[in-house]
């Protein structure tokens, strides 16, 4: 995109000094696609170019784009040259196709002879012979209404809306055929009802079979001016612009090799709504750029909504119980990043690598000569690196809703939650580190051995000389125990003027390691209270509702959040904990993980 000068202008009609000629007198061009540089959320910058003859320094295009709001701009590659001003709008075109019905036949052949059969009701059929006059039109533009249907689902703090419907209405043009066919006989004019029409005979050979109408097209016109004054003659001018309508959706293959390597490759798989692609400079970018007006189209665009899309396309639905589903969708489209459990690791981020695929804090793959049509799909290989990786042992126990809450759900919830208790089980997960010269970017990993595949999980953003932690398999061979009791309660805890009652709980986690070495093990508990102590050098991490974004947004261990209308004064009085251990376990011993918590429960 180098060499271009390119100019965004807010468009006014009046008051702007620009001479347009008549519409038959400006030449039109084809611009080409040329440069897509390609964002996981779906969106692209798109380059269109081409070949225009400026005439008193116009031309024109019927290839308009639906670009995102601010993010349109036109240029002329003649650094001399400028593009001082753009105008889109409606103009009409002639459109010719087949005749698809007998209306469009008997108007299409007007002034020629032919013979219809007309078939009477309850009446024997008649032959009319004659010149066709054809059927009388009236075209009218009128206000119809319609309506729309939003989908019920959450809001941005959770509060549930139910679906509704919305009325609205349109300016459309209404085309009214007259119920009856004219036809000029010896004896004056014949008048067929058309509905009596059961065939028509053309005297001519060879019937008119095009159908032509005028239909409102869109159309964008630049004007091209060289210190000031219209260009005339040849001149390469194009647009750039930020649509949706594109997306790349990364996949890796990790195979664990020997001596604690592991081969990392990750390639693309392309969708392509937009348009059609040939020869293409193709970038995909590594990054979380920020589009405020992503939602709202261009004035430019000469549309309300956006282009129809696949399902790709469709953003995640917060409302969604399914929120596993929701989770991968979301991360795909932008960019999730979880750290490993570690300490001392390089922080998180933009890389910093000095490669020509760095721009700030974005890296982009560069695949030139791509030729991909509007509709269709592709892969792209674009990386293989082999990095080192470590085995280790996870056990994570997420928390559940207090029992006092149990009585306001039924008895396949409560088994639920009986589950949730004793079903989280330790895990194998690999760290792997990034030991190449470009991040990893969120995508679904497929992990191999020996060719034999282990599993497939989310590898999420991993920047350069960081490391990440890779879910394999459930960890059989090493044996958990979760205990949990009450130990006492405080009753009449007075908060705020309000009477409570504090439960005070002990748990204690136990693993055994069954395998033939000593394993690292991380595990972690989540409780919904304020825990106090915790033995084997265990971190006690305080937050709350509002912090813990997982709670909210139901990932993963807390579905059952969406159960219940919490009550206000629960947030007030309560903190959310965190507890973790981190543990070297010898082959055939085992280690235990205490812990003490409380939480209020208002009488």
């Amino acid at each position: 995109m180098r060499g271009i000068k390119a100019t965004m202008w807010i468009v006014t009609i009046l008051g702007l000094g620009a001479s347009f000629p008549l519409g038959a007198e400006v030449p039109e061009f084809s611009p080409k696609i040329t440069d897509v540089t390609v964002f996981k959320d779906g969106h692209a910058l798109v380059m269109s170019r081409g070949a225009a003859t400026l005439e008193d320094g116009w031309c024109r295009t019927r290839a308009v784009p639906a670009p995102v709001l601010g993010a349109f701009w036109s240029f002329v590659t003649d650094e001399k040259c400028e593009v001082d001003f753009v105008k889109a709008g409606f103009v009409e075109a002639e459109e010719t196709r087949p005749c698809l019905t007998l209306e469009e036949i008997i108007q299409a052949n007007v002034g020629k002879r032919a013979v219809i059969v007309e078939q009477p009701k309850d009446a024997d059929s008649i032959s009319h012979g004659g010149v066709l006059l054809g059927i009388l039109q009236h075209d009218a533009e009128q206000e119809v209404e319609t309506s729309e249907t939003l989908p019920a689902g959450r809001d941005e703090w959770g509060r549930y809306i139910s679906s509704r419907r919305i009325q609205k209405t349109k300016q459309d043009k209404v085309e009214s055929l007259a119920s009856f066919v004219m036809m000029q006989k010896d004896e004056g004019v014949q008048v067929i009802k058309r509905e009596n029409i059961r065939s028509i005979c053309l005297a001519d050979n060879k019937p008119a079979t095009d159908h032509s109408e005028k239909k409102k097209v869109r159309e964008i016109s630049m004007h091209v001016v060289k210190k000031g004054k219209p260009v005339r003659g040849e001149a390469e001018v194009g647009m750039v612009y930020l649509q949706r309508g594109v997306r790349w959706i990364p996949n890796y293959r990790i195979e664990l090799l020997s001596n604690g390597k592991a081969k990392v490759s990750l390639q693309g798989t392309i969708i392509n709504d937009l348009g059609d692609m040939e020869d293409v400079d193709l970038r995909l970018v590594v990054g979380v750029p920020s589009f405020i007006m992503k939602e709202s189209l261009s004035p430019m665009a000469l549309r309300e909504v956006g282009l129809k899309l696949s399902s790709y396309f469709a953003p995640p639905d917060r409302g969604r119980r399914d929120t596993q589903l929701n989770y991968l969708s979301n991360a795909l489209m932008s960019q999730a990043a979880l750290p490993a459990r570690s300490e001392g690791m390089p922080a998180g981020g933009g890389p910093d690598i000095p490669s020509e695929g760095q721009q700030e804090d974005l890296f982009l793959y560069h695949k030139p000569g791509i030729t991909l049509k509007k509709g269709e799909r592709a892969v792209v290989k674009l990386l293989e690196v082999t990095v080192p990786y470590e085995d280790i042992y996870t056990w994570d126990i997420p928390p559940i809703p207090p029992r006092e809450m149990w009585r306001h759900v039924n008895s396949d919830q409560i088994r639920q939650l009986a589950t949730a208790l004793t079903g989280a089980k330790a895990m194998h997960e690999i760290r792997l580190t990034n030991t190449g010269d470009a991040p990893w970017t969120t995508g679904p990993a497929t992990i191999f051995k020996e060719g034999t595949p282990l599993g497939q999980q989310l590898l999420t953003y991993t920047s350069v000389k960081n490391k990440v932690d890779l879910p394999v398999t459930v960890a059989t061979d090493l044996n958990t125990k979760k205990e949990e009791a009450e130990v006492g309660r405080d009753t009449n805890v007075r908060i705020g003027g309000d009477s409570y009652t504090k439960v005070k709980l002990h748990g204690k986690l136990t693993v055994k390691n069954f395998k033939d070495r000593a394993v690292h093990v991380y595990v972690t508990r989540k409780v919904l209270g304020t825990a106090t102590s915790a033995t084997a050098e265990g971190k006690i991490v305080l937050s709350n509702v509002v912090e813990d974004a997982s709670l909210r947004d139901g990932r993963s261990s807390c579905w059952w959040w969406y159960w219940w209308s919490w009550p206000w004064w629960f947030y007030g009085v309560n903190s959310i904990s965190e507890i973790t251990w981190e543990r070297e376990i010898p082959e055939g011993k085992f280690a235990t993980f205490e812990y003490d918590w409380y939480y209020h429960y208002r009488n």
